[in-house]
């Protein structure tokens, strides 16, 4: 009953991440006095990533244990789970109410030594068994672990008010590749493969190892993509490369095992589960893609240099691809009912993605002659209201079915 409390209540937090979305979008465009955009924007960042992502991985990844071992003492993680929710909602009000400043900041180490705890548990308890996924969220949770040094960084130069601007984009982008790249793609990998599994396919060890090592040496080392614009040695920027072309072959071999293992996929999945699989592996297709071509410095320069582009890239990354992959991995754990409303709701929510992600791909196009889109904001709210009206439909239609009290 605690798991499928806590998976609705995610549903119900990336609620609230729209609704700021929301939010954002029409100060954008009117007149609201009383919101601090800028404390807006850090309150929706921070609670995105842990009252939404870092919650929804953390429940998915309980789930995963209790169906590995059985004699695992899984209450620990419940307090564990509530201590994040405690820390990522008071996130959510401190920094809407002061921004960056002691008490948000106090709320952020909160959230922080939390993972840490969730780390230590989990690589202590996965000794106890051995299953093809569970390397995949030991990896994750050594990301989540090292990104830690770039919110400190961050922390330390907004609370004192020494600021070095290379610093501070270096430190901010270290949190970002290693919480996307690292922390959420290997855990949704880690889930991936175990969905694949329990449709009655499996890697084998050697694949599944190799597999890993690529993903791995590509994200560690990729960080440096984040910062070609400090002209790195050139002898970095060739180790860059290769760490790039790793991930690179990383994601075909996993495109081509989900590939080869398509027909299981058909007769165990819904019709909604492959197409939404379709829909966040595109996403991720093409993020490889840009990876890969960020290595020539005239396209990491179009990168770095447009604000349009960024916000497109990090929207493509943690809405079109992770958390739309979250949300129908919440859908596919049979603990809810799917009723035809819901998935209208879906329906409305991979729409509303699809078209915010398309209309900031083209203002970011058009940013490289400084051409301005028509209407371009107003769409991008019209897109959110679209994204927040689908959440609500699947959050309010959200039943638990028949089962047994442990759950």
């Amino acid at each position: 009953m605690q798991r499928i409390f806590w998976l609705k209540f995610s549903i119900f937090n990336f609620l609230i991440v729209a609704f700021l979305g929301v939010v954002m979008r029409y100060k954008i465009l009117y007149s609201l006095p009383f919101v601090d955009q800028k404390h807006l924007q850090d309150a929706h960042s921070h609670f995105a990533f842990y009252g939404w992502i870092t919650h929804v991985l953390y429940v998915l990844i309980v789930n995963y244990l209790s169906k590995m071992n059985t004699a695992i003492d899984l209450k620990k993680y419940d307090y564990l789970i509530m201590a994040n929710l405690i820390a990522s909602f008071s996130m959510l009000g401190l920094f809407i109410y002061g921004g960056y400043f002691w008490g948000s900041i106090v709320a952020s180490a909160a959230a922080l030594l939390t993972s840490f705890v969730f780390c230590f548990f989990f690589f202590r308890d996965a000794r106890k068994f051995q299953e093809m996924s569970k390397i995949w969220f030991l990896g994750g949770l050594f990301f989540a672990v090292i990104s830690s040094v770039g919110v400190f960084g961050l922390s330390y130069m907004m609370s004192s008010g020494n600021i070095s601007q290379n610093l501070y984009l270096a430190s901010e982008y270290y949190y970002l590749h290693f919480q996307y790249n690292g922390f959420f793609i290997f855990s949704c990998i880690g889930l991936l493969l175990f969905s694949i599994r329990e449709a009655g396919a499996q890697m084998t060890e050697k694949q599944n190892k190799w597999l890993f090592w690529l993903m791995f040496f590509g994200c560690l080392i990729g960080f440096g993509l984040s910062v070609l614009w400090m002209k790195l040695p050139m002898y970095l920027f060739a180790i860059i490369v290769l760490a790039t072309l790793s991930q690179t072959v990383g994601a075909v071999l996993l495109f081509r095992f989900v590939k080869r293992n398509w027909t299981n996929l058909v007769l165990k999945w819904s019709p909604m589960q492959r197409f939404v699989l379709i829909f966040t592996g595109f996403a991720f297709a093409v993020k490889i893609a840009l990876q890969l071509g960020s290595n020539i410095p005239v396209i990491s320069q179009f990168a770095f240099g447009f604000r349009n582009v960024v916000i497109a890239y990090l929207h493509l990354v943690l809405l079109m691809c992770i958390a739309t992959f979250l949300l129908n991995q919440v859908l596919a754990t049979n603990y809810f009912m799917v009723p035809n409303k819901l998935l209208t709701g879906l329906k409305l929510f991979l729409l509303g993605i699809f078209l915010n992600e398309a209309i900031l791909g083209i203002m970011g196009i058009f940013s490289i002659k400084y051409i301005a889109v028509p209407f371009a904001n107003e769409l991008l709210l019209l897109f959110s209201a679209v994204i927040f009206t689908g959440l609500l439909v699947i959050f309010i239609n959200l039943k638990k079915r028949g089962l047994p009290a442990n759950l």
